[in-house]
């Protein structure tokens, strides 16, 4: 018995029939909003995120989320690793996950 029930069964009157149902109805209504403004923003992201990092090619111009801006230089094999030039004679292995965003063609000079 929820505390209505409880007050109206004192003031003598019946029980609000669906009371129950009612509760079961905003349940619903709110886990569709989660549904809506959470999780379905989140899966397209991680799917553009994941799109971007398998079109990664050699000679992209990157940016990692650690801010470093670099130029691809090579994929191996492995796929797991991308070699960045960050300067001159300045590679730096790190992981493909690290990689926020591609930078339009020209953005880094003297790379």
């Amino acid at each position: 018995m929820d505390i209505i029930s409880v007050a109206h069964a004192a003031e003598g009157a019946a029980p609000a029939p669906g009371g129950d149902m009612s509760m079961l109805i905003v349940l619903v209504v709110c886990m569709v909003a989660v549904y809506f403004f959470v999780m379905r923003p989140n899966n397209k992201k991680r799917k553009e995120m994941q799109k971007l990092l398998d079109g990664l090619a050699v000679g992209d111009e990157v940016l990692t989320n650690g801010g470093i801006a670099g130029k691809v230089v090579k994929i191996p094999d492995n796929k797991e690793y991308v070699m960045v030039t960050v300067g001159k004679d300045v590679v730096l292995q790190m992981k493909r996950n690290y990689v926020v965003a591609v930078l339009p063609k020209g953005t880094l000079e003297n790379l």
